[in-house]
């Protein structure tokens, strides 16, 4: 479990809080980890016979991205 989940958290029970709310999310983090993993994309070739290929890819780039860290927080480590 990444440190940020107990952001704010100064004590033992607080971050026991923070565990049991998790766990309780776990079922639904699994859920959506697989709704986020389906909407993950490879870039093929005929991406690049765009015009303005180079915007297309950055903000493929940038979606993917956030994907990626937002399943880092969501999955188990």
């Amino acid at each position: 479990m990444q440190e940020i989940w107990f952001n704010g958290t100064k004590d033992a029970e607080k971050r026991d809080r923070v565990k049991q709310d998790i766990a309780l999310a776990q079922k639904a983090f699994e859920r959506l980890a697989g709704i986020l993993e389906a909407k993950k994309k490879v870039p093929v070739a005929a991406d690049y016979d765009r015009a303005s290929w180079a915007f297309y890819r950055a903000d493929l780039d940038g979606y993917q991205r956030a994907l990626t860290e937002v399943l880092k927080l969501i999955k188990e480590d």
